[in-house]
């Protein structure tokens, strides 16, 4: 029992990290859904308060499109919240997680040839974001993001780029893209992974942090 709480600990600890470019598309869906919520919410009003109610339209059939305003605002909102809140990047122990709004993709270790930080600024200039862009992506320019390049990918990167939008994919490598809040940790956390695999993958010992190792050199040296 001892060793199977071991072995599922490490995955409970490990942070998930929150995409911010989903956090950016939540924010912007939040006001007009609010809006659409409360203009369904005035509609009902004729069908209670008679000083309202006019003859150009029933009260009835207002009180339908309100309804549809209401169920459009709440579907908006849902959205935000998952967005938000259930989109995220996971260096689970034998396989990376991309977490979407309403799908995730793994990506096993082995299909990763390089990860780096790079300034988000260099990949999406100021001048060069337009339409949905400006929103989600201008707030984050100042960020550094984690550049995951790919050997080869899970599924044909078109239909992920229609899953995920363009700006979780880098537009100068085969590579994805993750703007979180620490970049630095999030990198350690997969280059750790990748080694732990590799390691497992050839029958190695556990995962042993390089100065831990130049301690145990020095000591068998002594």
């Amino acid at each position: 029992m001892a060793r199977q709480e071991d072995r599922k600990s490490p995955a409970r600890d490990v942070p998930r990290h929150p995409l911010l470019v989903y956090h950016n598309l939540g924010r912007r869906y939040r006001p007009p859904a609010l809006l659409l919520v409360l203009m369904g919410l005035f509609a009902f009003l004729p069908s209670f308060i008679e000083e309202l109610e006019n003859d150009a339209v029933e009260p009835e059939a207002l009180a339908l499109v309100g309804l549809v305003l209401i169920l459009v605002g709440a579907g908006m909102w849902l959205f935000s919240v998952l967005a938000s809140e259930r989109s995220y990047v996971e260096v689970r122990p034998d396989v990376l997680l991309v977490r979407g709004p309403f799908r995730r993709t793994v990506i096993s270790y082995q299909r990763i040839k390089l990860v780096q930080p790079v300034q988000v600024s260099q990949l999406y200039p100021r001048k060069d974001l337009k339409g949905m862009g400006r929103p989600l992506v201008r707030p984050l320019l100042a960020m550094t993001a984690v550049e995951v390049q790919m050997n080869s990918w899970p599924e044909p990167k078109d239909r992920l780029m229609r899953r995920y939008g363009r700006y979780l994919f880098s537009p100068r490598a085969d590579a994805w893209l993750f703007i979180v809040p620490a970049y630095g940790v999030l990198i350690r956390q997969i280059d750790a992974a990748i080694q732990r695999k590799a390691e497992r993958d050839r029958g190695g010992g556990a995962y042993e942090d390089p100065i831990a190792r130049l301690k145990h050199y020095a000591d068998t040296a002594g």
